[in-house]
This record gives structure tokens, sequence and C-alpha cells, in this order.
């Protein structure tokens, strides 16, 4: 039996292999698992000929992705740590406010007055009045902050970068690349979160005191509206950190960007408003069709708006508002916005010329939108097409105030007035956003402004040195009243959408032919 058996394989690791795996488990991090430790070790080897042209070797580590991976693992738990330390700062702040003394007044203030009352009184409204806004204004930061905390990670990035830039505007002398890193992490974190409260807007709208006849967010006191009012004062937040920077007179570059960063996150909130009007569209086709028989096959009720849509255009439309006309980096950030809406805007207004999307090829643009194949296809198209048509309709109101603001930006002046220190300066606020102004568009402006449409509507080429057009602004380095939607039959938004762009931007520059 013994002899006729089989012989049975040698399982036993070699000294190699012992030595090898006594290493492994001496050079596991702590806290780690051997066996997640071994098979992180195994994903970074590679098949193939080592780099360093070993012959007998028919797989190497690739040490590059183990250390990439390593440094990704380090950075994760740097953030984390930052994470945690400034929410102690935080408790510790606001422990500190809460234990902290009333100021010495006198005592006969506190009795009940015999002699003047009427001095009395103003003194007691004055030292409140003194003590009230900053004690308001500490407190809304707060209570923002512990708001953007519940929205996950990307809330939690706009929370810390938040508050370290608050910390660093109050030194006299900030870390220009320290104060630069967390202004572009602000506005990064901006986009994400305007991202995120779009998506969950049936969830916090129904949270909260939602009015649902509120005019203006400051009325709508939804969770949805009060997200919408922390992206707005964190982006005024961003606005008073890169005056600081300026003030600082960090590198011209620093600020590049931040404009490129925020001009991103404006583009973020046009995808939002996109994504905001494919679901409503969705939401509605998907219902099912009223049991009552009636005459014709359409539904009774006919969709006209996209209620998020519609808010997070209002959130862009206060941005616009928030810019000066005096600051240079305010005039780039105005030219960024208006870029990436006008692309925005001539892709539909080409979709709405055409009959359908810009294809990325000629041959994509000459040949005729093909025929729908079966009933999920007639559906998607059905769902893209009334998308679209509830998407311009907040698109148009965001260029309407972007025009009606472009004068104070884009006209070119001479000399430009100085503030000084005696001069009031307007308080940036979400309740009184800028309105628009009264002077008129020089024909210059509106001349760059056309072309840039048209150039965006067919996405030509834009490198002609005698094109004067917006562009997409690059890094030198790397580092109050609610407008509704106009009322339109849902069958004419098409002519509605194209008749309204070239009522506000114009179309003078296709007539010149010539100079074209």
């Amino acid at each position: 039996m013994t002899q006729n058996a089989p012989s049975v394989p040698n399982f036993l690791p070699s000294q190699q292999q012992i030595a090898l795996a006594l290493a492994v488990v001496r050079s596991k991090p702590a806290g780690m698992q051997v066996r997640d430790y071994v098979l992180q070790l195994r994903a970074q080897i590679r098949p193939g000929p080592d780099p360093r042209e070993r012959d007998d070797s028919d797989c190497y580590i690739d040490q590059v992705a183990y250390w990439k991976e390593r440094c990704q693992q380090a950075e994760d738990e740097c953030d984390k740590l930052r994470g945690i330390n400034i929410k102690l700062e935080r408790s510790n702040h606001l422990l500190s406010s809460l234990s902290r003394p009333v100021p010495n007044t006198d005592p006969s203030m506190l009795e009940a007055p015999t002699v003047s009352p009427k001095r009395s009184k103003p003194s007691r409204q004055a030292q409140k009045q003194c003590l009230q806004p900053a004690a308001a204004a500490q407190e809304t930061i707060e209570n923002d902050m512990d708001f953007l905390d519940v929205l996950g990670k990307d809330g939690s990035n706009l929370t810390e970068a938040l508050y370290t830039t608050h910390s660093l505007c109050r030194s006299d002398e900030p870390n220009t690349d320290t104060l630069c890193h967390n202004l572009v992490k602000i506005a990064s974190s901006i986009g994400k979160v305007i991202r995120i409260v779009a998506q969950n807007y049936e969830q916090l709208s129904r949270r909260g005191r939602r009015t649902l006849e509120a005019m203006s967010l400051d009325q709508d006191k939804s969770d949805f509206a009060i997200a919408l009012s922390v992206c707005a004062r964190a982006f005024m937040s961003l606005l008073v950190g890169t005056n600081k920077l300026m003030e600082a007179k960090a590198d011209a570059r620093l600020a590049s960007l931040i404009v490129c960063e925020v001009a991103d996150m404006f583009n973020s909130g046009l995808q939002s408003i996109e994504a905001s009007a494919r679901r409503t569209a969705q939401t509605f086709l998907s219902q099912p069709l009223s049991p009552k028989k009636t005459k014709t096959k359409t539904p009774p009720s006919i969709i006209k708006e996209s209620p998020p849509a519609r808010a997070v255009a209002h959130l862009l439309i206060s941005l616009l508002g928030f810019l000066e006309k005096t600051d240079p980096v305010h005039q780039k950030i105005f030219d960024g916005f208006v870029f990436v809406l006008f692309e925005r805007v001539g892709k539909r207004l080409y979709y709405f010329t055409f009959g359908q999307h810009r294809s990325t090829s000629i041959e994509g643009n000459i040949l005729p939108p093909s025929e729908t194949r079966d009933e999920t296809e007639e559906i998607t198209r059905d769902t893209d097409a009334l998308g679209t048509r509830l998407e311009v309709k907040a698109l148009v109101l965001i260029l309407e105030r972007a025009m009606g603001l472009a004068p104070n930006h884009m006209n070119p002046q001479n000399a430009r007035p100085s503030q000084s220190s005696n001069r009031p300066v307007r308080t940036l606020s979400t309740k009184t956003p800028v309105t628009s102004t009264r002077a008129r568009l020089s024909p210059l402006a509106k001349d760059r402004l056309q072309r840039t449409l048209v150039a965006c509507m067919y996405g030509n080429n834009t490198n002609d040195e005698f094109l004067d057009v917006l562009t997409k602004p690059l890094p030198g380095m790397r580092l109050s009243s609610l407008q509704n939607v106009a009322k339109i039959d849902d069958k004419d938004v098409e002519t509605w959408y194209k008749e309204e762009i070239w009522r506000l931007v114009g179309w003078d520059v296709l007539a010149r032919e010539g100079s074209w």
C-alpha cells in the first residue's frame, strides 16, 4: 500500500519564503491585519521584466505605485487629524466665548434708575448694539459649520477650509500659500456641496420650516434653502479671503488659481441645474397617467419648471451680485462666470437650432438624428428633451442678470475711483444682491460677448489673435427676491429660448460676415 501510493508533494516553505514572511510581518503597519497587508503588497506586483532589466525575473514590485499609495494614506491620515484638530479648536473657542466674563459696567446701570432715566436707557441700548452684531455674526458662522458637518465629507472639508481661512484672515501677516490653498479648497468644496444639496432636494426641502409661498431664500426656512444660504455666505468668505491675500502682496499667480477654481465652482452649479432639471423631467414622465378618460392623449397637467434648478439658478445669480466692479480679481471672476455660462447657453442654443446636441466630430453634426429603436430609447429621448426645456428656463434667469451686470465689469474704464476711508463700502449680504446697472454695454464689450457666444455655440477654435473672445481661465501655476421663470407653453420653449438669447446678447456680429 505504501509503495503503490502516489508521492505527496512537498508543501513546506523554503528558507527564502520563511524569510519573506517574517519580513512582511515585521514591516506590517500597526493596526492592520497581515492578510490585508499581504493583499496590498500583492496589488503592487506587476508582471513582466523588471525596469532595472533583470532577465531572471518574471514579475517585479512597482515601487512607484507602492509609494504613491503610501503617500496617499499619509495625506488621508493628515487630513483626518487636521479635521480633528479643527473640531477641537472650534470647541475650545466656543467654550471660551461662553465662559468669558461680562464686561465691567457701572453697577448703577444695573439698578433701577432714580435720577436720570433718560440717560441710562440710551446707554444700555448703545452697549447692546455694540455687542450684538459681532455675537450674531459668530453665531451664524458656527451654525453654518454645524450644518455643513451633517452633509458628509465634502461638507466637513468646506468647514475646515472656512475655519482655517477665518483664522488666517485675523492674522496680520498670514501665510499666503496656506491662505491660497484654503481658498481654492473653499471654492472646490462649494461646488461639491451645491451638487449634494441639489441631488437631495426632496429630502432637504421636507426638513425645517418650508414656506410654499416664500418669494426669497430668506423667507424659506427649509434645510434646502438654508444650505444654499450657507453656500452663499461661504462664497462671501472666499471673497474676503481673496482680498486679504491681495493685501498681503502675494504672488499674482496665486490669485489665478482662485479664479480658475471659482469658475469650476460656477460650472458645477450649472451642472447641478442640468441634473436637477433632468431628474424633475424623469420623475414627471414616470408618473402614471390619470385614470380619467379624456379626449386628448396628453396628460392633464404639464410641468412648468424644476424647483431645485430654479433655486440653484438664484444662488448663482446672488454670487454674480457679490462681485465688486472696482476689484480687478472680481472682474476676472466675472469673466470666468460669463464664459462657463455662455458655454452652457451656446450648447443649448445649438440643440434648439439644429434639433440635436453638438457632436465632437463634423460628421456627427452633419448626420440627421437617428430614429428611436425601442420604447426605452424613446423614453430617454423624451426625458432629455423635457429636461433641456426645464434647464434653459433657469439658464435665462442667470443670463439676464449677467447681462445686466456686464457693463459694470466689461465696459472699458480709463480711471477707476479709489475707495477712500471716509467713503462707505457696500456690505456683502445675501438679502441685498446687486441689482442690474442702468449703464449700457459698450459696443466693444457687446461685440466680444457675441463672438464668445457664437464660438461656444459652434465650438470653433478661439486661438485666432484677431478674435477677441472670452476664454476659460487657466491657472498660471499649480498648487432678495426670487424671480419666477417665464410663463411659456412647453411646446414654445425652443422658440422662446432662442429669442431670449439673441435679445439679451444680440447678434450684430453675425451680420458682419467680412469681419467674422
